[in-house]
């Protein structure tokens, strides 16, 4: 009798257990699968004008699934390369193409254990240039930064002769004159908005030429360096394109000499020449521009064998690199910004010294898809409005100004100093530090300081030698905005 309970006893447990492994009760404690992480749908709508630089493609995404919080990459692709836009983007936003061409989207979420999921790419779209051959032009006075008593007027002609040559319709020098008197315009180096939408509005232009004079030398040997760039009119005036060119006689002197230029008004001619195919590369899609692979996870330069007014890019040198930079861990290159450069702190150095090195990181930045740089007229014009002098540099009541949503709305703010400049004796040579604010956070992301000399590391032949301190400070920023975005 005592078996046969023993033997009952142990069938009924045996039976229990396997209705309970059945029913997935046996684990105690063991949580049920998650259900997987799913994008249902992605929703893309174009919002504005089809044309880069104002129209913009917002995007929304719904998931279900995953476990725990879910994030957002989204990514952009062109001539078949991926970008990244954003590596923590929310559900909803917008993004406006910087440059014109045909653009698809995509989203890849991901949660807390790792489950990803992939929308799959977005249908087409085109986004035209902001100018074509209709567009009108007006070229403002060339800006003095070069601290010598140069023939303004004869630079200003040789460029507009150059510019009508090559079928660019410019305005009227005498209405810019007019307009230029009507608002008492005396600065020429940049363009506030209130100007841009006045020249829009009453003139119907469409893009501004401003040109700035690093360097005039009429005296051997010849030099001259010209910074120039092209920005859109209306209530937010944009950068459109900016490059520079700086060159002297004895560049490329050749055997015997003979390639040495004796007269300084064909270097003006090679100098803007090379500015003006610069241009026209541009309107052409073929500029270099550098921007953060998706797959590849790097920086990498698109159209490399263009060339800039400069030339073709080249890898930076070691003695152009900064002597010293500090990179705050938490920046994240590949994000999308807009940043707002101030005019640099001269430190015993030349007149203007402080304005060009500013502009050389203007150019820099520039090239790089995912920043979008202020015109510096309009920053200028902003600091003007709220007092700001910066006696011992920048303040952070002055990032809090660029920064506030209702000003500037600049996500970075780049500043700095210049203790050396010099190029028109001598060797070259630029002494400079940047330093770069967060302004939402408020705290420092960037701090770098360059030294450099023109002939620093050249021993044999002259190979290397850098004979002009635009070219030099060209090199040197180019390093410091790159190893900011790797």
């Amino acid at each position: 009798m005592i078996f046969s309970i023993n033997f009952l006893n142990k069938t009924l447990c045996s039976l229990l257990t396997a209705v309970l492994l059945l029913t997935g009760c046996a684990g105690v404690g063991v949580e049920p699968e998650p259900p997987p992480l799913t994008i249902e749908a992605l929703e893309i709508v174009r919002q504005g004008s089809p044309v880069a630089r104002r129209g913009a493609l917002h995007w929304a995404v719904t998931a279900s699934g995953g476990e725990g919080p879910v994030v957002f990459e989204v990514r952009a692709q062109k001539d078949g390369i991926e970008s990244l836009l954003s590596s923590a983007a929310p559900a909803t936003g917008s993004w406006t193409p910087k440059e014109p061409g045909s653009y698809r989207l995509k989203v890849i979420a991901s949660d807390a254990v790792g489950m990803i999921a992939d929308s799959g790419w977005s249908d087409e779209y085109s986004y035209s240039p902001l100018f074509s051959s209709d567009s009108l032009y007006a070229l403002l006075p060339v800006h003095n930064l070069s601290d010598t008593n140069a023939p303004l007027q004869y630079i200003q002609s040789v460029l507009r002769t150059r510019l009508t040559s090559r079928g660019f319709k410019l305005l009227d020098h005498s209405l810019l004159k007019d307009f230029m008197a009507k608002y008492r315009v005396r600065h020429t180096g940049g363009v506030s908005r209130y100007l841009s939408q006045k020249m829009q509005e009453e003139l119907g232009v469409d893009g501004v030429f401003i040109t700035s004079l690093e360097t005039w030398q009429e005296a051997i040997p010849h030099r001259v360096s010209l910074i120039t760039r092209v920005i859109s009119t209306g209530s937010q005036p944009e950068i459109i394109w900016i490059d520079s060119v700086g060159l002297t006689s004895v560049d490329s002197p050749g055997l015997l000499g003979l390639g040495i230029i004796k007269n300084h008004r064909v270097l003006l001619s090679n100098a803007l020449e090379r500015l003006l195919d610069s241009y026209q590369s541009y309107l052409a899609g073929r500029s270099p521009v550098y921007l953060h692979a998706a797959e590849q996870q790097k920086l990498i330069l698109i159209n490399a064998d263009s060339a800039t007014a400069g030339g073709v890019i080249k890898a930076n040198k070691p003695r152009h690199q900064p002597q010293f930079s500090y990179r705050a861990s938490t920046f994240v290159p590949a994000r999308q910004y807009t940043v707002a450069v101030v005019p640099f702190l001269n430190i015993n150095t030349r007149k203007h010294a402080g304005e060009i090195v500013a502009l050389h990181t203007v150019k820099q930045l520039h090239r790089y898809a995912n920043l979008r740089v202020f015109e510096p007229g309009l920053v200028r014009h902003t600091l003007l409005n709220y007092r700001m002098i910066m006696q011992a540099g920048p303040s952070f009541a002055a990032s809090d100004i660029l920064a506030s949503e209702r000003i500037l709305a600049a996500d970075l703010i780049l500043s700095g100093k210049v203790f050396d400049y010099q190029g028109a004796v001598g060797e070259s040579k630029a002494d400079f530090s940047i330093q770069i604010f967060d302004g939402d956070k408020r705290e420092i992301i960037w701090v770098s300081r360059s030294y450099a000399t023109g002939d620093q590391g050249v021993y044999f032949f002259d190979w290397g030698w850098v004979p002009s301190a635009h070219g030099l400070v060209s090199n040197m920023t180019e390093a410091v905005i790159k190893g900011l975005e790797e």
